[in-house]
């Protein structure tokens, strides 16, 4: 409460010297504290002196207006004592000369009034208070020497080497854009360098990953526990959703035609079998368990981080027949996803087919949806919810097409790669008319 909203709790006058006492009590923790304050004027200024118990701030009260009254309020009667600790305390006090001794009493008089309640002394506080602020100093420690400690603390956890694999590319790229301390990094920084590097899904990707690593600064304490990191101060970026475009029987035809040997079991898996591109470039030969009629999704491999069966269709089971191996990647050794779905997008425009976006993945499940008419049954088999599946992925497409779908096997690609080849080489056989002479 303020003494100057309310009057004194009490006033004690002694031959025309008046002390005023507010009752002020203090609020620390949700906890209410006792606390009185003196006001009184002495040589035309005014005093303030605060004590926590009300008969102590009383009897003081009165003294100091007896004090004042008589004069003598500035006049204490020293005993040798007095004097011998008087000029021990100027002495201590030769490192801060403008600090006036009685200040320093009042400070450790008010001080303690407050300590005292939770049984510490004024060293226990200024410890306290050091540590905090030692905790909570800007760390001096590089992002690249962070980053390395991550990393290892990452591969630690025993994830998944593809996911581990995608962090450490991602971060190696952030690192050297900031050869500084992680705690000198403004959220203002991390937001241009997002935006240079790209956009849409690409960016929210970066974004979490760099998120991720300033999570770990926070938690080893490189930056203040309490508070929001830099890369939580950005605002996620919102990619726009893209089309669900899906590719017909006929265009699916082209495509496998254009295949190259190397890619046809995984493009192949991904037509018939609904696969993610990240969880086919994730997939192993071992994986496929012909003899039981089902495709393995481990959790590691998985997008969702749930095992899953994924059913092996017979037209899906033609394609690997002759392909099938033991073990060893499905698709090629590519260094990253990126080069993977870069290759499908190739064999697209060679085949004359534009490329979808998640295209095969769209297209698998429109169709299963359309044959087996049970959305939650392609749910489980694709790692969605069925209301994710509905939003995300379908397309309204007919029974037939969709029959027709699955029903693009090798040997109706082998009869148009021969019906391509003989109609070229028809056309290539033909002699070009010859131009009669001018007479």
């Amino acid at each position: 409460m303020d003494e100057n909203q309310k009057g004194p709790f009490k006033s004690v006058t002694h031959k025309g010297s008046t002390v005023n006492v507010y009752h002020t009590p203090s609020k620390k923790n949700g906890k209410l504290y006792d606390s009185y304050t003196l006001i009184y004027t002495r040589a035309g200024a005014t005093i303030r002196k605060s004590i926590a118990n009300q008969k102590k701030a009383l009897e003081t009260a009165k003294k100091i207006a007896e004090q004042l009254s008589e004069g003598t309020a500035h006049v204490v009667a020293l005993t040798p004592e007095n004097v011998a600790d008087y000029t021990a305390a100027l002495k201590i006090l030769r490192k801060f000369p403008s600090v006036p001794l009685a200040s320093v009493c009042q400070q450790y008089a008010e001080a303690m009034d407050r300590l005292e309640a939770h049984g510490s002394t004024i060293m226990d506080a200024v410890l306290t208070h050091l540590a905090q602020k030692k905790k909570s100093a800007p760390s001096e420690i590089k992002v690249s020497v962070l980053l390395d400690e991550y990393l290892a603390a990452k591969e630690e956890e025993h994830l998944s080497p593809y996911y581990l694999k995608d962090l450490r590319r991602k971060l190696n790229r952030f690192a050297p854009s900031f050869p500084c301390s992680i705690s000198s990094i403004k959220s203002g920084d991390i937001k241009k360098w997002i935006t240079k590097q790209g956009s849409g899904r690409n960016a929210q990707n970066l974004h979490t990953s760099v998120s991720s690593f300033f999570s770990y600064a926070r938690e080893m304490d490189h930056l203040p526990a309490n508070e929001k990191h830099a890369a939580e101060l950005v605002t996620k970026v919102k990619a726009k959703p893209s089309p669900i475009g899906i590719y017909t029987p006929e265009e699916l035809a082209k495509i496998l035609t254009h295949t190259p040997e190397e890619l046809l079991p995984s493009i192949a898996i991904a037509a018939f079998a609904g696969l993610r591109s990240a969880e086919l470039f994730r997939l192993d030969w071992s994986d496929i368990k012909d003899d039981q009629g089902h495709i393995e999704l481990k959790a590691e491999k998985a997008k969702t981080g749930l095992r899953r069966l994924v059913p092996i269709l017979p037209c899906l089971q033609l394609w690997l027949k002759s392909r099938q191996k033991n073990a060893g990647r499905v698709t090629p050794e590519l260094s990253n996803l990126d080069n993977l779905t870069r290759k499908y997008a190739a064999i697209c425009a060679k085949a004359g087919v534009k490329p979808q976006r998640n295209g095969f993945r769209h297209s698998f499940a429109s169709y299963r949806i359309a044959t087996e008419e049970s959305v939650d049954k392609v749910a489980l088999e694709m790692g969605n919810s069925p209301k994710k599946l509905i939003s995300n992925y379908r397309e309204l497409v007919t029974k037939p097409k969709a029959i027709d779908w699955f029903n693009v096997t090798p040997s109706r690609v082998r009869a148009a790669k021969k019906a391509s080849k003989s109609k070229t080489g028809k056309e290539s056989s033909k002699a070009p008319a010859s131009k009669k002479p001018h007479p």
